[in-house]
């Protein structure tokens, strides 16, 4: 795309958390590449966190104010692993919109290998259950490893607690898991270089949106 304008992706953030906004943009920017210019954006949930699944529906409402007023990006991700407001936007018909819960769980999926998840809150186990089933990824889910950390543990200071998540990644995989999804936003970068840490496939939902939107792209969308 050397020349031409530039394609905006836009990351929405459904929590207040700058924090969580800026690591979601520099993980999508390191995806996408310099074809596109990634734009984060924090939706006016008043939430610092989402934890719940009433939070989950008072998310889902900011996130589709932020995604139907003009202008509007050619792509968009719902930055929140619980997918807040999903169908709803995509329902609006204005644009490209992915989540981080669908396409995590798809590209940890694909080609059928079992796969586990490494997340915080377990109040969202039943919800992450029941997305995966509606994506026909059930039997495919080797486990949820629920972490005991809040998410404003997390955002705080992640890095403190990288050997616990790295401990996380490894006990799925030797039970079973051909990879280890991160659900989460709070976990936006951390794939990479756990991956190279614990010798395992992790995958994160910025990454698996981000190459959802570039292959619009590529397939003419």
């Amino acid at each position: 795309m050397t020349g031409a304008r530039r394609l905006e992706l836009r990351v929405v953030n459904p929590n207040t958390d700058a924090r969580v906004t800026r690591w979601l943009v520099e993980e999508a920017r390191r995806v996408a590449g310099d074809g596109f210019e990634v734009v984060g954006v924090n939706a006016e949930s008043g939430l610092s966190a989402i934890q719940t699944p009433a939070e989950l529906e008072i998310a889902a409402r900011a996130v589709v104010f932020a995604l139907s007023t003009p202008p509007l990006p050619f792509g968009a991700i719902v930055g929140a692993f619980g997918d807040p407001g999903l169908p709803l936007a995509r329902a609006l018909g204005a644009t490209r919109i992915v989540g981080l819960g669908e396409s995590g769980l798809l590209a940890a999926g694909e080609g059928g290998r079992r796969f586990a998840i490494v997340t915080l809150g377990a109040a969202m186990r039943e919800t992450v259950l029941a997305k995966a089933e509606s994506l026909g990824l059930g039997a495919r889910l080797a486990g949820i490893c629920v972490l005991p950390f809040t998410i404003a543990q997390v955002i705080r200071d992640r890095n403190s607690l990288g050997a616990a998540i790295a401990a996380a990644v490894r006990a799925q995989a030797a039970d079973g898991a051909e990879a280890v999804l991160l659900g989460g936003a709070p976990f936006a970068g951390l794939a990479a270089p756990l991956a190279r840490e614990t010798g395992s496939i992790v995958l994160d939902g910025v990454e698996a949106s981000v190459i959802r939107l570039v292959g619009a792209v590529d397939d003419g969308r």
